[in-house]
């Protein structure tokens, strides 16, 4: 086996590709699982819908409009999960909620079928990243170098805001002590539903960036869930930081191991979750034990 074409720079690119589209997802699920301590089985759907709003608005206007565009209309939609289904259950069990969010994002796949149809659907990239740029010599897509860079500045941001700002404080703080937080005057309703609405904006802007990366289709939604749930549960649950390094690994691993061999590029990152549940159950981060 020739390794020089395995551990090559437009391989490492790929991953960190993959990778930087799964740290999106991943952090706004582990966020609202951080402050609501809720497992939301439907954010795959959520990005789906953002990935076909973006094929629409991207048709309509541009997909720089609708990079913006796209996110706010989830995040509008994260107001009502918000009112709608976190809240009349928060007192339920946790098997309650992911099965009643499971339940939601089949209601919405059917719906994205009614309204789009069941075929693919392909979305042109921007004509500024439509071409290719010159990576070390290599020629290389620059719409993925482009998903590459904003992936890891949107969460580098995140955690940045999370770390050295008030609100951010408020969040880790109800995150790991609720009741003491609300006890020194942290308004947690409001707190709950920004973050809420900052992470199903996130799977907005997943879905988006994934359109001209992806196939957009009704069952992508829940390939990459999947996907983000073994990235949240290695990362750590709650653990932004966690989420970021275990989808560069999870990126390694299925590129890495889809050149190697097929089968193990889907069965190791199930083994790589055996192994951390069953020696490390809070992860890579400081997220809680799963």
């Amino acid at each position: 086996m020739d390794f020089s074409q395995i551990f090559n720079i437009a391989q490492l690119a790929n991953a960190l590709a993959l990778a930087s589209l799964l740290t999106i997802l991943a952090s706004g699920l582990a966020l609202i699982f951080g402050l609501r301590d809720v497992m939301n089985f439907g954010h795959g759907a959520l990005f789906m819908l953002g990935a076909y709003l973006g094929y629409t608005f991207s048709g309509l206007l541009n997909f720089w409009a609708a990079l913006v565009v796209v996110p706010l209309l989830l995040a509008v939609l994260g107001v009502a999960f918000e009112y709608a289904v976190i809240r009349p259950l928060q007192k339920r069990s946790h098997m309650d909620v992911a099965l009643v969010t499971f339940g939601l994002a089949l209601v919405l796949s059917q719906i994205v079928i009614r309204v789009w149809g069941s075929a693919p659907l392909s979305v042109e990239a921007p004509e500024a990243l439509a071409g290719s740029v010159d990576l070390f010599g290599q020629r290389y897509p620059s719409y993925r170098v482009f998903l590459i860079a904003v992936g890891f500045t949107t969460c580098v941001a995140l955690a940045a805001w999370l770390k050295w700002t008030r609100s951010g404080m408020y969040v880790r703080a109800v995150s790991q002590q609720p009741m003491v937080a609300r006890m020194m005057g942290v308004n947690t309703d409001r707190l709950s539903l920004m973050v809420v609405c900052v992470g199903t904006g996130f799977a907005g802007f997943a879905g988006v960036l994934a359109g001209p990366y992806l196939s957009v289709d009704p069952g992508m939604g829940a390939g990459i869930l999947i996907s983000c749930l073994i990235v949240v549960v290695i990362g750590g649950l709650g653990s932004i930081g966690g989420a970021i390094t275990a989808a560069v690994i999870y990126g390694l691993i299925q590129v890495i191991g889809s050149l190697i061999s097929p089968t193990l590029a889907v069965m190791a990152p199930y083994l790589l979750l055996f192994f951390v549940l069953l020696f490390r159950p809070q992860g890579l981060g400081r997220g809680r034990v799963a």
